[in-house]
């Protein structure tokens, strides 16, 4: 059934992997799923297509070469880009990065790699559900902090 022009248009959702199969992999679930997902491969691409066309998601993997997905998440947010922004890591550390982004007045959602694309779908299905939020009127609910361990659920 064609969406009418009543309805909303679906999410759009960017990618951030310098992974290139985790990128592509899930902007094609997301796109069956709904979504419109766009695949990037590193920060920078994805922050000049960020500035002239905002997602309503981000997705990004922390640890890149070049800019961090932390740098990306805050370049966004310094720019007014009030959208929900998700960062996923499997590397330990990226608990600490996130807490200092907190620290310094950023907070993002983590999520843990390997990412199973149902627990991703589900999360942003429940997003498209809520009103969104902005950044003079955001509980404190996006608060970084690390989902649940899923087991060893294959990656996206």
């Amino acid at each position: 059934m064609p969406l009418s022009s009543a309805e909303p248009e679906s999410p759009r959702v960017y990618i951030v992997d310098d992974e290139w199969i985790i990128a592509e992999t899930l902007a094609t679930i997301l796109n069956r799923n709904g979504f419109r997902a766009t695949p990037f491969h590193n920060s920078s691409q994805a922050l000049v297509r960020a500035l002239g066309a905002p997602p309503d998601v981000l997705i990004t993997d922390v640890m890149m070469p070049g800019m961090s997905g932390i740098e990306l998440a805050i370049a966004l947010r310094r720019a007014g880009l009030d959208c929900r922004i998700f960062l996923f890591s499997g590397q330990t550390g990226a608990v600490d990065l996130v807490s200092e982004a907190s620290r310094r007045g950023f907070d993002f959602d983590l999520l843990d790699k390997p990412l199973h694309p149902l627990q991703l779908l589900m999360r942003l299905r429940n997003l498209t559900r809520r009103a969104p939020q902005t950044p003079a009127t955001s509980p404190a609910d996006t608060t970084a902090r690390p989902e649940p361990d899923s087991g060893s659920q294959p990656a996206a």
